[in-house]
């Protein structure tokens, strides 16, 4: 079995040779048959140019991928998944912060438990947040909880990065989100689409290249915006799975008109009628009617929206991969060997 491992990279130009050489060793010392796919997403720095000089001339198991200009990680990460050869897909950051065997532990439980796609989760008993601020745990537990209240994921981490796809399953699958949101329209597809999906618990580590210097202080950076990443989190799933929404309002006016309605009887019983009470009554029963409506429209849209999923995902060729080139160097190619033993 080959496996390989997809890590999109932006302007690491500090980290990136350390990073490559521990990503090498782990491989090496994990896996018979792999692949690495490293995805400079545009970097305005000396990400690329420090990346080549690092790689080996005899390794030819790693592949680079360069896009000239920023699109998102997650058409990184589906450019860098679209080239991929190997029979199961890992991806995962460059710096190996999800721990040093993550990939082969990913790979044993899609492959031991023959699932379709496993996440890496902090929040499951086992995993955990390290040297992280306690802003971000914060933000990332309550962003998760919230997401799971919206979109019944069955995952207790539903926007992680780090995981590991059959190649038969992630490929073919279209994708239009470019960003962070990525992560939650596979989840959302691959779930719809009935696949099978588990996780491990793993523990996520900062690592000492994100240390910065504020105010004399030592602080953490990254270059993730929590409001906006979280805002575009909900706004994704707000549009993407919006019958629970309008199943929630149905059931809410309909128990509110029940309530308005009994009271209205109650006073007519008592000889004081309220007109009032009645006409906010029926009209919350229509309110309820037309949000019971609108979840059943959506349900309906869902069942369609699933049936056109399944249509293209059906395609005989993957995404066409937009912008990205592959790096050729003299000593860099990709892995020729399929028949080796995992």
């Amino acid at each position: 079995m080959k496996v390989s491992i997809v890590c999109p990279f932006f302007n690491e130009a500090d980290i990136i040779e350390a990073a490559l050489r521990r990503m090498l060793s782990n491989l090496a010392a994990q896996f018979q048959d792999w692949e690495l796919i490293l995805v400079n997403d545009g970097s305005r720095d000396n990400s690329l140019a420090n990346l080549l000089a690092a790689l080996p001339a005899s390794e030819r198991r790693v592949r680079v991928l360069s896009c000239s200009v920023n699109q998102g990680r997650g058409r990184a990460l589906k450019n860098g998944i679209d080239s991929a050869i190997g029979d199961v897909i890992v991806t995962t950051e460059i710096d190996c912060s999800w721990g040093d065997d993550i990939s082969l532990r990913l790979v044993q439980e899609l492959v031991g438990k023959g699932l379709d796609l496993v996440i890496a989760s902090p929040h499951m008993q086992g995993g955990g947040l390290v040297n992280v601020p306690f802003k971000r745990v914060l933000m990332t537990r309550i962003g998760n909880l919230l997401i799971n209240s919206l979109f019944s994921s069955g995952v207790s981490m539903s926007t992680g990065m780090t995981r590991a796809y059959r190649r038969e399953v992630i490929q073919p699958l279209l994708t239009s989100e470019n960003g962070k949101e990525f992560h939650l329209e596979v989840l959302l597809k691959l779930r719809t689409l009935g696949f099978r999906i588990g996780e491990i618990p793993a523990v996520l580590e900062w690592q000492e290249h994100k240390l910065s210097k504020i105010g004399g202080k030592e602080a953490r950076k990254s270059s993730t915006n929590l409001g906006k990443t979280m805002a575009t989190h909900l706004r994704f799933l707000a549009v993407a799975q919006p019958r629970s929404h309008f199943a929630w309002l149905a059931l809410l006016t309909l128990l509110a008109g029940v309530g308005f309605m009994g009271w209205s009887i109650m006073n007519l019983v008592t000889g004081e009628p309220s007109l009032f009470l009645s006409i906010m009554g029926l009209q919350l029963f229509l309110f309820a009617l037309i949000f019971g409506g609108f979840s059943i429209l959506f349900v309906e849209s869902r069942d369609i929206l699933r049936e056109h999923w399944i249509t293209y995902y059906k395609a005989v060729t993957p995404p066409h991969v937009i912008g990205a080139t592959e790096v050729v160097r003299e000593g860099v190619a990709s892995a020729v060997s399929h028949d080796k033993e995992l």
